[in-house]
């Protein structure tokens, strides 16, 4: 999977919100320099898979 400017998502999940007890958008670890694990970011994204205060992109959430 890959966001809309090329970064490599290396996982994806719901994340969880503990002051309301929801899951709320999802948390990923992104990686911008292809093979380089050196450079992984862990980045947050709303519901709809867009970018939430970063400049890596967004990711489409539906299944191919």
């Amino acid at each position: 999977m890959k966001t809309s400017k090329g970064c490599v998502v290396v996982y994806i999940q719901k994340y969880y919100h503990p002051k309301t007890n929801t899951y709320q958008g999802y948390t990923a670890r992104i990686r911008p320099v292809e093979g380089d694990p050196f450079y992984d970011e862990h980045v947050q994204f709303n519901s709809d898979g867009s970018a939430f205060k970063h400049e890596f992109g967004d990711v489409d959430l539906m299944p191919i």
